[in-house]
């Protein structure tokens, strides 16, 4: 409700799309005033298909109203009052300086910490952070996540749309070095914020540096792996971002089977993902 709140005070169509959820959402819809519901079109799916395909579906709809620009919103980010502005007022700034955007992203402020992120890049020995300060408005990034995104329907014609055979985890990550290999850039806002938080709990650690951890399901793992291993099989990823991930997921691999409460859960979904990547298998588990 909140999200959806936020959101109508800065966009003119909001389009929801259940995918395949248990959870009445027209119960939610039913208690904002009548004139508001009339901005929110509801698209049902008979089952869950996953992240990329519900992506897919909103952006179908969206150029069936003759939309220029699309919102990607998870459920559970809540937009500030000026992050849409922010976010379109640096792509148009952008474009005016002869930049070819794919998309442009806020930063996110954790519900649980009131931190906020930083936008990355991928150097040769890792991930690269990417700071804001008072005389920074924008940073190229090579990635950002989907949430908050804003996107021309005019970059989509040219780089296609969400990879729905990856079903959730790195549809984000894929898009975005999917426009780059196209020529297209990727920045984010640094004045445009949102409420959001990774993973359903997460826990501050030392692990070379304080880290923030989010903790998933075990079946999350599942998909990231997975998803990792058939991203590194592509030859429009970078060598840099393919060498920062596989040590990324080796962390993973040790932290979360030494530290987190579900380790053999943990360690099997880890594994399963790592085979059915090799396999080239995709879609849902």
């Amino acid at each position: 409700m909140a999200s959806l709140k936020a959101l109508l005070a800065q966009v003119n169509t909001i389009i929801v799309v259940d995918n395949g959820s248990s959870f009445p959402i027209e119960d939610i819809l039913q208690n904002l005033p009548g004139s508001q519901t009339n901005n929110i079109k509801l698209h049902k799916l008979s089952h869950n298909y996953g992240l990329g395909k519900a992506y897919n579906v909103g952006i179908a709809l969206a150029r069936s109203f003759n939309a220029t620009f699309i919102l990607l919103m998870d459920h559970d980010s809540i937009p500030e009052s000026n992050m849409l502005y922010e976010l379109h007022n640096t792509f148009i700034s952008l474009e005016k300086k002869g930049k070819l955007i794919a998309a442009v992203g806020p930063r996110y402020r954790d519900y649980r910490t009131d931190r906020l992120s930083e936008f990355v890049a991928v150097g040769s020995f890792g991930l690269t952070r990417l700071n804001c300060n008072l005389s920074t408005h924008y940073v190229r990034a090579d990635f950002i996540i989907s949430s908050g995104s804003l996107i021309s329907l005019r970059s989509l014609d040219q780089i296609g749309n969400m990879d729905e055979e990856l079903f959730i985890d790195h549809i984000d990550t894929e898009w975005c070095f999917r426009a780059k290999a196209k020529g297209f850039e990727i920045y984010g806002a640094c004045d445009a914020t949102m409420l959001h938080s990774l993973g359903e709990r997460q826990v501050r650690v030392w692990w070379g540096r304080w880290r923030s951890i989010p903790y998933h399901q075990p079946f999350r793992y599942y998909y990231m792996f997975r998803n990792s291993v058939l991203l590194w099989q592509r030859t429009y990823m970078p060598d840099t971002w393919k060498r920062a991930d596989k040590i990324r997921m080796l962390y993973f691999l040790l932290f979360f089977i030494i530290v987190s409460p579900n380790r053999m859960a943990n360690l099997y979904m880890m594994i399963k993902g790592l085979k059915d990547g090799f396999l080239k298998r995709s879609g849902r588990l």
